[in-house]
């Protein structure tokens, strides 16, 4: 459909001055050798440089850095991704290798304002090294792998094969994801702990030795016994359960998140939805539905600990409409989530842990890149885009100050939206700032803050815990529900937050366990993710440098806060015999606070997990990929349709990539190349580019 209420907008550029310059881009781009499927020597050579007044404008340079110029190449479209996170690895992918052998290829450029090393945004491992000790490897980002066809998939349509003889396309480029089974344990505050997690198919023999096999087995029997513990047929219950989350899963992943229209899933989902006289109806709190299948506090608790994950709460909220679902509950239809971690028998199920962490991800997705012909630009900070391009800023050591400009066809920006429509995407009638501000748009809801603690130990933790772990409050209903206070409280003051001296639920990933490359022999790198309240917008910081507003953001959590919440956490840990000490073994420790993940990757809020998921923001609720202010802009990442999380981001990048890629065969005249070309010149002035326009 065409967007046709786009107004029309006018492109004034003065004639530009055609001054000879050669020193500026060089050291920008990325220079590390490709693996994987051979290039086909498709390198986009260094075009030219061209200084208007204070402002550079800039094109790309060659892989080889090479300053020599190749005037044919001005007239090829390009497409410019701000942010090289999953979202803007994935896109740059999937375009670059579907016009690669295009008869007039188009040029894929990332922009990143971070350093190689923080390549992939939020989806990324950090390294300690402990002198006389070793390296640790911690993850600041997302732990659990779900969906892995989504990161298969990828990789087997950029290479166009499935798989390179006993290897996977993923595998070749080194992303191994390994199953974590079981998927979850579960420790509630008096003690008891319930593993989940066992598929049905049998164990992969190239993961799992015969004994760890039999191993899983105990521990699955063990974890029926526990459940029927909790109450009379808990364990046929919860069978039941997520055979209905099965049901909302088949139907929500194609029809609502993958926005495909798959209508023989619907009879089940409304046979499920229905049955029981509508006891199961998706749209109801979740909580509500689970007090319906169980009567346990803890039974609710297993079932509903993953509505954190999409920033809302699965109890009734009675000061919101409609008991909350609109914007701060969880709908019954989020148990798919369920589903999809832990149903034994659903082929979409499973939890899986990239072996090397998930750094890995984004380095296996950067080297596809590579071979696909992306270019990289790290250490360039977009301060401002225009329907031409983008200007930003240079931040290595040595180059060019004040703001330079880069001219594109096409714009996806990876960037968090909320910020971005505040920031870069703001007013156009201001000149560009030579420097980065932070701010962003409050009128969204957003999911829940986190404290990270990344503990180095000098402790070996044994069948303690597993992989992945969930510490819940649920000694009573009234304390289950008190333990999601901090997705209700909003307060200005994080010393009177709910998590400090009240019940509070936490999540704690053990890496060693199916990587043992995580850490030094005899010890471990332990990560606990504590929810929190986000920041609190101070508007008069919006005009400040982004360096002194994010300063003064970080006060808003400061170590006497941080400090209280990493007891709270001791102390729940202490229920874990073997536990009680813990802290006498940390040899390192690194903390996270909303006010650092902003600062790493200008999330709004400084929230790791983006715009909530109720259902005012849902689907086609969920802000639009596509620009509304330019129409050569599209949006991919956690804040954008479909949502959060990974794999959800990497659908989103499949969808943007293919109407980028219809935009650019029907559409995309080259009028702005040679617009661009003849200007160098001083031959144009007052020129007027019609309005371009998304076909979907």
């Amino acid at each position: 459909m065409t967007h046709s209420s786009r107004r029309r907008r006018h492109l004034y550029l003065a004639p530009l001055l055609p001054l000879a310059t050669e020193a500026f881009i060089a050291s920008t781009i990325s220079n590390t050798p490709v693996r994987g499927r051979p290039n086909d020597g498709r390198h986009i050579p260094f075009l030219s440089t061209l200084v208007v007044g204070s402002t550079q404008t800039t094109d790309i340079p060659s892989e080889k850095n090479s300053l020599s110029i190749n005037k044919s190449s001005s007239h090829k479209r390009r497409v410019v991704i701000i942010g090289s996170g999953v979202g803007g690895l994935a896109s740059a992918a999937r375009i670059a290798a579907e016009t690669r052998n295009w008869k007039d290829p188009v040029e894929i450029v990332v922009v990143e304002k971070n350093a190689r090393d923080k390549l992939g945004g939020r989806c990324g491992s950090f390294s300690v090294d402990v002198e006389g000790v070793g390296t640790f490897r911690h993850e600041r980002g997302p732990s659990l792998l779900l969906l892995k066809d989504e990161y298969e998939s990828l990789f087997a349509d950029c290479m166009n094969i499935d798989s390179v003889g006993p290897m996977t396309a993923a595998e070749r480029y080194g992303l191994v994801m390994k199953p974590c089974i079981p998927a979850y344990k579960v420790v509630f505050d008096d003690g008891m702990t319930v593993d989940l997690g066992f598929p049905r198919a049998k164990c992969a023999g190239e993961f799992f030795t015969v004994e760890e096999i039999k191993r899983i087995q105990q521990l699955e029997q063990k974890s029926i016994q526990q459940l029927n513990s909790i109450e009379p047929d808990g364990f046929q219950k919860w069978q039941d359960y997520l055979d209905t989350c099965a049901a909302f899963l088949d139907c929500g992943l194609p029809n609502f998140i993958e926005e495909k229209i798959d209508l023989g899933t619907l009879p089940k989902f409304l046979i499920e939805s229905l049955k029981e006289n509508a006891k199961r109806w998706p749209l109801q709190p979740h909580a509500t539905m689970l007090s319906n299948l169980f009567s346990s506090p803890k039974m609710i608790a297993l079932a509903s600990f993953q509505d954190l994950y999409v920033g809302l709460e699965p109890y009734v909220n009675a000061e919101q409409i409609g008991g909350g679902v609109l914007r701060k509950t969880a709908p019954a239809v989020f148990g798919l989530l369920a589903a999809l971690e832990l149903h034994p028998t659903n082929k979409k199920c499973g939890v899986f842990a990239p072996v090397g962490g998930f750094r890995q991800v984004a380095e296996a997705m950067y080297h596809l890149c590579h071979d696909c012909g992306v270019q990289f630009m790290f250490d360039c900070s977009v301060t401002r885009v225009d329907a031409t391009g983008v200007h930003f800023i240079n931040k290595q050591v040595g180059s060019e100050p004040g703001s330079h400009f880069f001219p594109a066809d096409l714009i996806i920006c990876n960037g968090d939206l909320p910020v971005a429509t505040q920031t870069i995407m703001a007013d156009r009638n201001t000149p560009p700032t030579s420097y980065e501000t932070y701010d962003w748009d409050d009128r969204f809801d957003y999911s829940t803050g986190v404290v990270a603690f990344h503990w180095s130990v000098s402790l070996e933790l044994g069948d303690l815990l597993n992989t992945h772990n969930v510490f819940m409050s649920a000694k009573s209903k009234d304390d289950a529900e008190r333990s999601w206070d901090v997705l209700r409280c909003e307060t200005d003051n994080q010393s009177n937050a709910p998590t400090i001296g009240v019940p509070f639920n936490f999540y704690v990933h053990w890496a060693g366990k199916t990587d043992p490359t995580s850490a030094p022999p005899g010890h471990e790198a332990v990560t606990v993710l504590v929810p929190c309240q986000r920041l609190r917008r101070n508007r008069e910081l919006a005009s400040l440098s982004r360096d002194e507003a994010i300063k003064i953001y970080k006060q808003q959590f400061d170590e006497k806060v941080v400090s209280k919440i990493r007891e709270a956490v001791f102390a729940r840990l202490a229920v874990v015999e073997g536990l009680k000490d813990l802290k006498e073994y940390i040899v390192h420790e690194v903390i996270d606070t909303p006010g650092t993940y902003a600062d790493y990757y200008n999330l709004a809020a400084g929230v790791p997990f983006g715009l909530s998921h109720g259902l005012s923001q849902l689907s086609i609720t969920r802000p639009s990929d596509q620009s509304s202010s330019h129409d050569n802009v599209m949006y991919v990442g956690a804040s954008s349709r479909p949502g959060n999380g990974v794999p959800l981001v990497l659908i989103g990048a499949k969808a943007v990539s293919r109407r980028e890629l219809e935009f650019c065969q029907k559409n995309m005249s080259i009028l702005p190349s040679f617009y661009f070309m003849l200007s160098s010149v001083g031959l144009l002035t007052n020129l007027r580019l019609p309005p371009r326009r998304f076909e979907d």
